[in-house]
Protein backbone atom coordinates (compact mmCIF):
# COMPACT_ATOMS: atom_id res chain seq x y z
CA UNK A 1 0.00 0.00 0.00
CA UNK A 2 1.38 3.47 -0.82
CA UNK A 3 2.93 5.65 1.83
CA UNK A 4 0.59 7.16 4.44
CA UNK A 5 3.15 8.46 6.90
CA UNK A 6 1.49 10.62 9.54
CA UNK A 7 4.22 13.24 9.70
CA UNK A 8 4.06 16.24 7.36
CA UNK A 9 6.00 16.35 4.09
CA UNK A 10 9.49 17.80 4.37
CA UNK A 11 10.51 21.23 3.13
CA UNK A 12 14.25 20.57 3.24
CA UNK A 13 16.00 22.70 0.64
CA UNK A 14 16.87 20.92 -2.61
CA UNK A 15 16.68 17.40 -1.07
CA UNK A 16 12.92 17.64 -1.48
CA UNK A 17 13.18 18.34 -5.20
CA UNK A 18 14.18 14.72 -5.70
CA UNK A 19 11.17 13.46 -3.81
CA UNK A 20 8.61 15.67 -5.57
CA UNK A 21 8.27 13.15 -8.37
CA UNK A 22 7.70 10.26 -6.01
CA UNK A 23 5.14 12.21 -4.02
CA UNK A 24 3.34 13.42 -7.13
CA UNK A 25 3.10 9.88 -8.45
CA UNK A 26 2.44 7.82 -5.34
CA UNK A 27 0.93 10.03 -2.66
CA UNK A 28 -0.96 12.99 -4.06
CA UNK A 29 -4.60 12.99 -5.01
CA UNK A 30 -3.94 14.39 -8.48
CA UNK A 31 -6.48 13.16 -10.99
CA UNK A 32 -3.87 12.92 -13.75
CA UNK A 33 -0.49 11.39 -13.00
CA UNK A 34 0.73 12.07 -16.53
CA UNK A 35 -0.15 15.76 -16.19
CA UNK A 36 1.59 16.02 -12.82
CA UNK A 37 4.69 14.29 -14.14
CA UNK A 38 4.92 16.42 -17.27
CA UNK A 39 4.76 19.56 -15.12
CA UNK A 40 7.57 18.54 -12.77
CA UNK A 41 10.25 20.43 -14.69
CA UNK A 42 8.80 23.87 -14.06
CA UNK A 43 7.36 22.84 -10.67
CA UNK A 44 10.80 21.94 -9.31
CA UNK A 45 12.35 25.17 -10.59
CA UNK A 46 9.44 27.14 -9.16
CA UNK A 47 9.80 25.38 -5.80
CA UNK A 48 13.54 26.11 -5.57
CA UNK A 49 12.96 29.73 -6.62
CA UNK A 50 10.42 29.99 -3.81
CA UNK A 51 13.27 29.36 -1.36
CA UNK A 52 16.10 31.06 -3.23
CA UNK A 53 15.51 34.04 -5.58
CA UNK A 54 17.42 32.75 -8.60
CA UNK A 55 19.13 34.84 -11.24
CA UNK A 56 18.25 34.17 -14.88
CA UNK A 57 21.48 32.22 -15.53
CA UNK A 58 20.93 30.14 -12.39
CA UNK A 59 17.35 29.39 -13.40
CA UNK A 60 18.39 28.42 -16.94
CA UNK A 61 21.10 26.11 -15.61
CA UNK A 62 18.75 24.53 -13.08
CA UNK A 63 16.14 23.97 -15.80
CA UNK A 64 18.72 22.11 -17.90
CA UNK A 65 19.69 19.93 -14.94
CA UNK A 66 16.06 19.21 -14.07
CA UNK A 67 15.42 18.10 -17.66
CA UNK A 68 18.37 15.71 -17.39
CA UNK A 69 17.10 14.44 -14.04
CA UNK A 70 13.61 13.80 -15.38
CA UNK A 71 14.94 12.05 -18.48
CA UNK A 72 16.96 9.71 -16.25
CA UNK A 73 14.02 9.22 -13.90
CA UNK A 74 11.54 8.45 -16.64
CA UNK A 75 13.82 5.97 -18.37
CA UNK A 76 15.36 4.29 -15.34
CA UNK A 77 12.89 4.62 -12.48
CA UNK A 78 9.37 4.53 -13.89
CA UNK A 79 9.71 0.92 -15.10
CA UNK A 80 10.62 -0.06 -11.54
CA UNK A 81 7.54 1.76 -10.23
CA UNK A 82 5.41 -0.34 -12.57
CA UNK A 83 7.01 -3.52 -11.26
CA UNK A 84 6.44 -2.30 -7.70
CA UNK A 85 2.75 -1.74 -8.42
CA UNK A 86 2.45 -5.21 -9.97
CA UNK A 87 3.90 -6.73 -6.81
CA UNK A 88 1.58 -4.66 -4.67
CA UNK A 89 -1.45 -5.77 -6.68
CA UNK A 90 -0.45 -9.42 -6.29
CA UNK A 91 -0.05 -9.04 -2.55
CA UNK A 92 -3.49 -7.54 -1.95
CA UNK A 93 -5.11 -10.23 -4.09
CA UNK A 94 -4.11 -12.96 -1.63
CA UNK A 95 -4.93 -11.89 1.95
CA UNK A 96 -3.92 -11.96 4.70
CA UNK A 97 -0.86 -9.79 4.17
CA UNK A 98 2.21 -10.23 6.35
CA UNK A 99 4.01 -7.23 7.86
CA UNK A 100 7.29 -8.55 6.42
CA UNK A 101 5.79 -8.22 2.95
CA UNK A 102 4.76 -4.64 3.62
CA UNK A 103 8.21 -3.84 4.99
CA UNK A 104 9.79 -5.15 1.79
CA UNK A 105 7.47 -2.97 -0.31
CA UNK A 106 8.26 -0.02 1.93
CA UNK A 107 12.00 -0.62 1.62
CA UNK A 108 11.67 -0.57 -2.16
CA UNK A 109 10.20 2.94 -1.96
CA UNK A 110 13.01 4.14 0.29
CA UNK A 111 15.53 2.63 -2.12
CA UNK A 112 13.92 4.65 -4.93
CA UNK A 113 14.26 7.81 -2.86
CA UNK A 114 17.91 7.02 -2.15
CA UNK A 115 18.62 6.65 -5.88
CA UNK A 116 16.96 10.00 -6.52
CA UNK A 117 18.99 11.69 -3.82
CA UNK A 118 22.24 10.39 -5.28
CA UNK A 119 21.20 11.57 -8.73
CA UNK A 120 20.42 15.14 -7.67
CA UNK A 121 23.51 15.64 -5.51
CA UNK A 122 25.76 17.13 -8.25
CA UNK A 123 23.13 19.67 -9.33
CA UNK A 124 22.34 20.53 -5.73
CA UNK A 125 26.01 21.09 -4.96
CA UNK A 126 26.54 23.27 -8.02
CA UNK A 127 23.51 25.42 -7.24
CA UNK A 128 24.41 25.92 -3.58
CA UNK A 129 28.09 26.57 -4.27
CA UNK A 130 27.15 29.41 -6.61
CA UNK A 131 24.84 31.28 -4.21
CA UNK A 132 25.60 34.84 -3.25
CA UNK A 133 25.56 36.03 0.36
CA UNK A 134 22.19 37.70 -0.20
CA UNK A 135 20.75 34.47 -1.63
CA UNK A 136 21.97 32.51 1.40
CA UNK A 137 20.35 35.09 3.67
CA UNK A 138 17.11 34.81 1.68
CA UNK A 139 17.23 31.02 1.98
CA UNK A 140 17.71 31.22 5.75
CA UNK A 141 14.82 33.66 6.13
CA UNK A 142 12.48 31.61 3.94
CA UNK A 143 13.27 28.35 5.75
CA UNK A 144 12.61 30.02 9.11
CA UNK A 145 9.33 31.52 7.91
CA UNK A 146 8.07 28.26 6.41
CA UNK A 147 9.16 26.32 9.48
CA UNK A 148 7.20 28.69 11.71
CA UNK A 149 4.14 28.44 9.47
CA UNK A 150 4.17 24.64 9.52
CA UNK A 151 4.79 24.49 13.25
CA UNK A 152 1.86 26.83 13.89
CA UNK A 153 -0.28 24.65 11.65
CA UNK A 154 0.71 21.25 13.02
CA UNK A 155 2.00 21.84 16.54
CA UNK A 156 -0.70 22.93 18.97
CA UNK A 157 -0.16 23.92 22.58
CA UNK A 158 -2.89 21.40 23.37
CA UNK A 159 -1.38 17.88 23.03
CA UNK A 160 -4.81 16.35 22.51
CA UNK A 161 -5.57 18.69 19.62
CA UNK A 162 -2.22 17.88 18.06
CA UNK A 163 -2.95 14.16 18.41
CA UNK A 164 -6.35 14.55 16.79
CA UNK A 165 -4.98 16.53 13.84
CA UNK A 166 -2.32 13.90 13.17
CA UNK A 167 -4.91 11.13 13.33
CA UNK A 168 -7.12 13.02 10.90
CA UNK A 169 -4.26 13.34 8.41
CA UNK A 170 -3.57 9.61 8.56
CA UNK A 171 -7.27 8.75 8.09
CA UNK A 172 -7.47 11.02 5.04
CA UNK A 173 -4.47 9.33 3.44
CA UNK A 174 -5.81 5.88 4.17
CA UNK A 175 -9.19 6.79 2.68
CA UNK A 176 -7.43 8.04 -0.46
CA UNK A 177 -6.47 4.43 -1.18
CA UNK A 178 -9.16 2.37 0.58
CA UNK A 179 -12.26 4.53 0.45
CA UNK A 180 -14.43 5.08 3.56
CA UNK A 181 -12.93 3.35 6.58
CA UNK A 182 -14.66 0.84 8.81
CA UNK A 183 -14.91 1.43 12.60
CA UNK A 184 -12.30 -1.27 13.15
CA UNK A 185 -9.87 0.49 10.85
CA UNK A 186 -10.47 3.84 12.54
CA UNK A 187 -9.67 2.17 15.85
CA UNK A 188 -6.46 0.72 14.38
CA UNK A 189 -5.36 4.19 13.26
CA UNK A 190 -6.29 5.71 16.61
CA UNK A 191 -4.20 3.15 18.50
CA UNK A 192 -1.24 3.56 16.14
CA UNK A 193 -1.43 7.34 16.44
CA UNK A 194 -1.55 7.26 20.24
CA UNK A 195 1.64 5.20 20.27
CA UNK A 196 3.55 7.73 18.16
CA UNK A 197 3.99 10.07 21.11
CA UNK A 198 5.99 13.20 20.24
CA UNK A 199 6.75 12.07 16.69
CA UNK A 200 5.67 15.33 15.03
CA UNK A 201 7.67 17.48 17.47
CA UNK A 202 10.73 15.28 17.01
CA UNK A 203 10.35 15.53 13.25
CA UNK A 204 10.27 19.34 13.38
CA UNK A 205 13.26 19.45 15.71
CA UNK A 206 15.19 17.16 13.37
CA UNK A 207 14.38 19.33 10.39
CA UNK A 208 15.58 22.46 12.23
CA UNK A 209 18.86 20.72 13.04
CA UNK A 210 19.32 19.73 9.38
CA UNK A 211 18.60 23.24 8.16
CA UNK A 212 21.10 24.66 10.65
CA UNK A 213 23.74 22.21 9.36
CA UNK A 214 22.99 23.28 5.78
CA UNK A 215 23.36 26.97 6.59
CA UNK A 216 26.60 26.21 8.44
CA UNK A 217 27.95 24.40 5.37
CA UNK A 218 26.95 27.31 3.13
CA UNK A 219 29.21 29.59 5.14
CA UNK A 220 32.12 27.55 3.72
CA UNK A 221 30.78 26.97 0.21
CA UNK A 222 34.10 27.94 -1.41
CA UNK A 223 36.06 25.38 0.59
CA UNK A 224 37.30 22.12 -1.01
CA UNK A 225 35.26 19.95 1.38
CA UNK A 226 31.96 21.66 0.53
CA UNK A 227 30.81 19.08 -2.07
CA UNK A 228 31.38 16.28 0.44
CA UNK A 229 29.41 18.09 3.14
CA UNK A 230 26.48 18.65 0.80
CA UNK A 231 26.59 15.04 -0.35
CA UNK A 232 26.27 13.91 3.25
CA UNK A 233 23.48 16.41 3.97
CA UNK A 234 21.51 15.20 0.95
CA UNK A 235 22.08 11.45 1.10
CA UNK A 236 22.48 10.92 4.85
CA UNK A 237 20.24 13.59 6.33
CA UNK A 238 19.27 11.59 9.43
CA UNK A 239 22.86 11.89 10.68
CA UNK A 240 22.24 15.60 11.26
CA UNK A 241 18.83 15.38 12.91
CA UNK A 242 19.77 14.21 16.37
CA UNK A 243 19.65 10.93 18.29
CA UNK A 244 15.99 11.32 19.23
CA UNK A 245 15.09 11.65 15.55
CA UNK A 246 17.13 8.59 14.57
CA UNK A 247 15.47 6.53 17.30
CA UNK A 248 12.04 7.73 16.18
CA UNK A 249 12.84 6.82 12.58
CA UNK A 250 14.02 3.36 13.59
CA UNK A 251 10.75 2.75 15.43
CA UNK A 252 8.38 4.44 13.00
CA UNK A 253 9.17 2.43 9.88
CA UNK A 254 8.17 -0.99 11.25
CA UNK A 255 5.25 0.65 13.07
CA UNK A 256 4.02 2.13 9.80
CA UNK A 257 4.38 -1.24 8.08
CA UNK A 258 2.32 -2.84 10.83
CA UNK A 259 -0.33 -0.13 10.51
CA UNK A 260 -0.66 -0.77 6.79
CA UNK A 261 -0.75 -4.52 7.39
CA UNK A 262 -3.52 -4.21 9.97
CA UNK A 263 -5.57 -1.85 7.80
CA UNK A 264 -5.28 -4.13 4.79
CA UNK A 265 -6.15 -7.27 6.73
CA UNK A 266 -9.23 -5.48 8.08
CA UNK A 267 -10.25 -4.29 4.61
CA UNK A 268 -13.61 -5.21 3.18
CA UNK A 269 -13.96 -6.71 -0.33
CA UNK A 270 -15.15 -3.32 -1.60
CA UNK A 271 -12.09 -1.62 -0.15
CA UNK A 272 -9.80 -4.13 -1.81
CA UNK A 273 -11.51 -3.46 -5.11
CA UNK A 274 -11.10 0.28 -4.51
CA UNK A 275 -7.38 -0.14 -3.84
CA UNK A 276 -6.94 -2.42 -6.83
CA UNK A 277 -8.65 0.16 -9.05
CA UNK A 278 -6.40 2.91 -7.72
CA UNK A 279 -3.32 0.78 -8.41
CA UNK A 280 -4.54 -0.10 -11.91
CA UNK A 281 -5.23 3.55 -12.67
CA UNK A 282 -1.77 4.57 -11.50
CA UNK A 283 -0.15 1.78 -13.45
CA UNK A 284 -2.05 2.78 -16.58
CA UNK A 285 -0.75 6.33 -16.16
CA UNK A 286 2.79 5.00 -16.01
CA UNK A 287 2.22 2.95 -19.14
CA UNK A 288 1.06 6.01 -21.10
CA UNK A 289 4.22 7.97 -20.34
CA UNK A 290 6.91 8.08 -22.99
CA UNK A 291 10.40 9.39 -22.37
CA UNK A 292 12.37 11.64 -24.68
CA UNK A 293 15.69 13.36 -24.08
CA UNK A 294 14.13 16.50 -22.66
CA UNK A 295 11.19 15.45 -20.54
CA UNK A 296 8.43 12.81 -20.35
CA UNK A 297 5.34 13.17 -22.49
CA UNK A 298 2.06 11.29 -22.65
CA UNK A 299 1.55 8.93 -25.52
Amino acid sequence: MPHIQGTPPSTRCCRYTAIIGLIALLVSGCSSTTLAYRQLDWAIVWWVDDFIPLTDPQEDRLSQQVDQLLAWHCQSELPQYTQWLDQLRNHIATPPIQSETVLAQQDALFDAIDRLLIEITPATTELLAGLTDSQVEALAETMAEKRQEREEELLSEDPQEQLEKREERVRERAERWLGPLMPTQRAIISQWNAERGRQTEIWFDGRARWQAALLDALEDRTEPDFPGRIRQLVTNSSAYRGEEYRLMLKQSRPALAQLITDLMNAATPDQRVHLRDEIDSLREDFETLRCDQRHPTAA
